[in-house]
C-alpha cells in the first residue's frame, strides 16, 4: 500500500472531502503543493500514470464540447511526456447507460447545449486512440480507492 500521494493544487478544496477521508483512514498523506503536468493525482511527480477526475459524465461532457482546447492540450502533454492518463469519471455508468444519457437543457438557469452520450462515446473512443487515454465510471463512494489501484498498475 502506499503511503503519499501528489494531488494537484488547482483541485477545489472542500469538494473531494470522501476521497480525503479515505486517504486519510488508510494512512495515505496527501501533498497539495504542486501543480501536476496533467490530471489530478500522481505518486510522484515523474510518475508514468496520472488520475484526472470528473465528478460526472456532464463535467466530460463539458471537456469535450465545450472545453475542448484545454481538454485536448492535457491529452497531448500527458502523450508528449509518456504518461498513461485516466480520466476517472464519479458516477456508475455502463456502456448501455452511457449511450442512453442526455445533457440536461437548463444548467443553472442558463441555456445548454444537447448532447447525447452516443457523442461522447465517440469522443472517449477517439481519444482514447489519438491520445492513449483511458476512461472509466465508478462510484462516488469508491474514488479513492480506485485512484489508489488505477495509480499502482503497471503501465503497457
Amino acid at each position: 500500500m502506499i503511503e503519499f500521494l501528489f494531488e494537484d493544487c488547482n483541485n477545489k478544496k472542500g469538494k473531494h472531502i470522501t476521497k480525503n477521508n479515505y486517504w486519510k483512514r488508510n494512512g495515505i498523506t496527501v501533498d497539495r503543493s504542486h501543480r501536476l503536468i496533467v490530471g489530478d493525482y500522481m505518486l510522484d511527480l515523474d510518475a508514468k500514470i496520472s488520475v484526472d477526475t470528473k465528478q460526472n459524465i456532464f463535467e466530460l461532457a463539458q471537456d469535450f464540447f465545450c472545453d475542448k482546447t484545454r481538454f485536448e492540450a492535457e491529452c497531448m502533454r500527458a502523450k508528449a511526456n509518456g504518461i498513461t492518463l485516466i480520466f476517472l469519471i464519479e458516477e456508475q455508468c455502463d456502456k448501455q447507460k452511457l449511450l442512453q444519457w442526455r445533457s440536461p437543457t437548463n444548467v443553472k438557469g442558463k441555456r445548454f447545449i444537447n448532447i447525447y452520450g452516443w457523442q461522447i462515446y465517440k469522443e472517449m473512443q477517439r481519444y482514447a486512440k489519438l491520445f492513449n487515454v483511458k476512461f472509466r465510471f465508478c462510484h462516488k463512494l469508491s474514488t479513492g480507492r480506485i485512484i489508489i489501484e488505477l495509480l499502482t498498475q503497471k503501465t503497457d
